[in-house]
């Protein structure tokens, strides 16, 4: 009766250490349900062995005990393979379970199905010897009835998916051997030996096998201290077990021990033993089962923290390529991100050349494979599926030529952001269960890493991005000005900067409203961004202005960019009948420098200058910036309508304010003359063109104009004003702005009116701009406005001689005044070109 007790006894050990292994498992459903079947197994198990071995009360309890375990064996088994499968509802599982119940309670009370055995004894020992009847084939049926049902459930389940078949095939072997194993017990020839038992160690494993190979749980969690600590304690009691009498037997005899020392020496020996193969188990299982495992853990724990420390996702990807070579050891690794129409393409690769042709739509065979699998597939398993037999041979081919062997999704949520391709390993072994760990702990972390770098980097574009056009905007593009300057290793030879102006916009909002303005806006910076050529840039500079950096250009290439937007802005109104609209045109600079660029602020400067040039010259005009000593633009006329006379229109309407300001404070008016007088020597002087004297004359008339809205009483204030008086006086330039920006086609003299009160040092005011962000026409009109204030007379100070005011000139020069345009101006004061105004001022 003992001499096949050994196989229980084994049975009952594997059943409990994976049982209590599992308390310290992550309980997921499908865990928790393997548990509950462990559960079953260990009564069905431990009924049997202590049957065997006739343990109180009697065999006969621990029969019905068994007999309990393998009934409710298929409800535990169907509830498994209902969470394994994710099978949300289950049918008739309760009425099962009911029915389960009623027929053990009704066997247990009077044997009436399958009564207990009777011990008979043979010329080997014990055997057990059954009584049954046909009433037993009412508990196959049962039994069949839930396996026939499970069944169904699977072969549901499998239908159409591939892979769903592959994942739960172990389990199938297994029942396939248990069902066997309980065949074999009605065979003569297995009488005695508890083959049903030792079939359901079998079944037992190849569970374990397939959550093994769903990465249900780890391996490791079974090679921890307390399981070591029970396997080598039981090992060393099994040993002990036979030899403890005989111990006792010579420790008595020999050592002349009492009963007390006898146990206390035993107890001594079992424990060192016991910790003898508790280190030997540990040593066994590090080097054969975790030694792998430990080394996935700390690449996954250094990919872990080096990814926590990136921001951007190329970055990601080109690390993440680097662990999975050096955690899987395979050939080839590609990753793949999916775009916005949802197809995934090569972002990295390891390989010498990557294949950017290739890619996976979103609805390609691997990806609904990938997706049955739950995110990791092997192309080896597939291959044995009916599917991969169903593929046409191009796509087959396809997959041979690609050399693809493992596909792993990076996943967020229910989206694959992201996949890994890898091919075969340098090695020639296949992918096992540790590379499918690895792989899927890489891609969990990857997926928030990933995630975190696109909302960094989309918070990054739309800070550099204007809102309404979606080009770049003014911040982004000086950064990218800022790389053409310290980007000095190209073969670029030029620079070119070509800046955009919609003609008449504020006219064109008052006409049609804000929200057409808008929609106007966003359509030129669409065909902005269109016509915007590879590797250049384009940006919105402010309200009514673009700008496009063009890195490599000259000024021929950007005049036929320039050409080209403007034609096709042109277009965007036309439009006849009652939905006809003004028609728009804009007013285009070029400037280019020599690559790299020295000073991007004053290649913009330049070019919108140019841009002013063209506003000057009568708007829908094409300016390019000619580098040199004179700061002068070429102006090209589009085949648009050509606007002449543009100051001469206004020319009534500004001498007609300069009017009222003379009846209001006649110096201001005479001031204003002889600034214009002034600023327009010292611009011929310098080499401005026609364009740009005309403008500097216009904008010296015109700069003071706000003291129109300045109380009299400060204007004509004898004495120097306090602080309070001399804030109120520096509003004047906004009040110049105010009335200037209702004369639209004057608008190009604003920049020189505005700035005309700034300090070459950046001390000045409105905006304290510094250096050459000053407008050129601006610090002309600085230096005019300075001159002719010293050598008038107010009413609170004397006229100063020209001489001194020259001195004065050149000790501020680099302070108040830039210093080249300071040298031009003493020049001609000195050599005796400039014609000093009297208080009859020329007009």
């Amino acid at each position: 009766m003992y001499s096949f007790a050994v196989v229980p006894i084994i049975a009952l050990f594997c059943y409990v250490f994976l049982f209590i292994s599992f308390l310290a498992a992550k309980k997921s459903k499908t865990i928790k349900s393997f548990m509950l079947l462990l559960a079953v197994m260990i009564v069905w198990t431990s009924g049997s062995l202590f049957m065997r071995l006739s343990y109180w009360p009697s065999f006969r309890f621990w029969f019905y005990f068994s007999l309990s375990g393998i009934m409710f064996f298929p409800i535990a088994f169907y509830y498994f393979i209902s969470c394994f499968l994710k099978i949300e509802k289950i049918k008739r599982l309760w009425f099962w379970v009911t029915v389960e119940s009623v027929v053990m309670a009704a066997n247990c009370i009077g044997g009436f199905f399958l009564s207990a055995p009777e011990i008979e004894k043979t010329y080997a020992g014990y055997a057990y010897v059954y009584e049954i009847s046909w009433k037993v084939v009412f508990l196959f049926l049962l039994e069949l009835g839930i396996l026939v049902e499970t069944v169904v459930m699977i072969g549901r389940n499998n239908k159409g998916n591939a892979v769903s078949f592959i994942r739960i095939k172990p389990i199938l072997l297994g029942i396939a051997f248990l069902l066997l194993g309980h065949i074999c017990v009605l065979f003569p020839v297995f009488a005695g030996f508890p083959i049903d038992v030792f079939s359901g160690i079998i079944m037992a494993g190849c569970m374990f096998y397939a959550l093994y190979r769903q990465n249900l749980f780890q391996l490791d969690m079974l090679l921890s201290r307390g399981n070591c600590y029970i396997l080598a304690f039981l090992v060393s009691f099994g040993l002990f077990c036979n030899i403890i009498p005989e111990l006792e037997i010579f420790l008595r005899s020999v050592f002349q021990l009492d009963e007390t020392q006898v146990i206390m020496v035993v107890s001594f020996i079992l424990m060192l033993f016991t910790s003898i193969f508790y280190l030997l188990i540990r040593i066994f299982f590090d080097n054969v089962f975790s030694n792998d495992e430990k080394i996935l853990s700390k690449n996954i724990k250094e990919f872990s923290e080096k990814v926590s420390q990136l921001i951007h996702t190329n970055e990601i990807l080109q690390y993440m390529v680097q662990a999975v070579d050096k955690g899987t050891d395979a050939g080839y690794i590609s990753i793949l991100l999916r775009g916005e129409d949802e197809s995934y393409r090569i972002a990295v690769s390891n390989r010498l050349k990557i294949d950017d042709e290739y890619f996976l739509s979103k609805d390609d065979e691997v990806l609904n494979l990938l997706r049955e699998s739950g995110g990791i597939l092997r192309i080896r398993d597939y291959k044995s599926s009916d599917a991969y037999l169903k593929l046409s041979d191009d796509y087959k081919k396809k997959l041979y030529e690609r050399q693809i062997e493992c596909v792993a999704a990076i996943q967020d949520n229910d989206q694959y952001i992201g996949l890994i391709l890898l091919s075969a390993k340098k090695n020639g072994k296949r992918y096992n269960y540790y590379d499918t760990n690895f792989l899927m702990s890489v891609c969990s972390v990857a997926s928030i890493a990933i995630k975190n770098a696109g909302l960094y980097e989309t918070a990054y574009k739309e800070a550099r991005m204007d809102y309404l056009t979606r080009l770049a905007n003014r911040r982004s593009f000086y950064e990218e000005l800022q790389k053409c300057s310290i980007n000095r290793k190209t073969d670029l030879k030029y620079c070119t900067v070509l800046m955009i102006s919609v003609d008449d916009f504020k006219l064109y909002i008052q006409m049609y409203g804000d929200k057409v303005g808008d929609n106007t806006l966003k359509r030129i910076g669409e065909i902005i961004g269109e016509c915007t050529p590879e590797n250049c840039m384009a940006a919105r500079y402010s309200g009514k202005e673009f700008v496009l950096l063009l890195p490599g250009y000259q000024e021929e290439e950007a005049e036929e960019l320039a050409i080209e937007l403007s034609d096709k802005i042109g277009k965007l109104n036309v439009t006849y009948g009652e939905n006809a609209m003004k028609r728009l045109t804009v007013s285009c600079g070029i400037a280019c420098m020599d690559y790299p660029v020295t000073d991007g602020n004053k290649l913009v400067h330049r070019a919108d200058m140019a841009v002013y040039y063209a506003k000057r010259s009568g708007k829908n005009r094409i300016s390019v910036y000619k580098e040199g000593k004179e700061e002068n633009a070429e102006t090209k006329v589009s085949e648009l309508a050509y606007q002449e006379g543009v100051y001469s229109g206004y020319e009534a309407t500004v001498y007609a304010l300069m009017a009222a300001i003379n009846a209001k404070d006649h110096y201001t008016f005479s001031h204003s003359q002889n600034v214009a007088v002034y600023a327009r020597e010292l611009a011929k002087a310098y080499g401005l063109n026609k364009e740009g004297i005309a403008t500097v004359y216009e904008a010296g008339l015109l700069h003071d104009i706000g003291k129109i809205g300045i109380d009299e009483t400060i204007l004509n204030k004898k004495g120097k004003l306090d602080p309070e008086e001399y804030e109120v006086i520096k509003t004047h330039v906004e009040l110049s702005i105010g009335i200037i920006r209702h004369l639209p086609s004057l608008d190009y003299v604003i920049p020189a009116v505005i700035g005309h009160h700034e300090r070459y040092d950046g001390k000045g005011y409105p905006r304290r701009l510094k250096g050459e962000e000053i407008p050129i026409m601006a610090r002309i009109l600085c230096i005019a406005d300075s001159f002719d204030a010293m050598i008038s007379e107010r009413s609170y100070k004397k006229k100063m001689p020209v001489e001194q005011a020259a001195a004065i000139l050149k000790e501020e020069a680099g302070k108040q005044f830039d210093p080249r345009l300071v040298t031009v101006f003493t020049g001609i004061i000195e050599n005796g070109t400039l014609q000093i105004m009297s208080d009859q001022t020329e007009k």
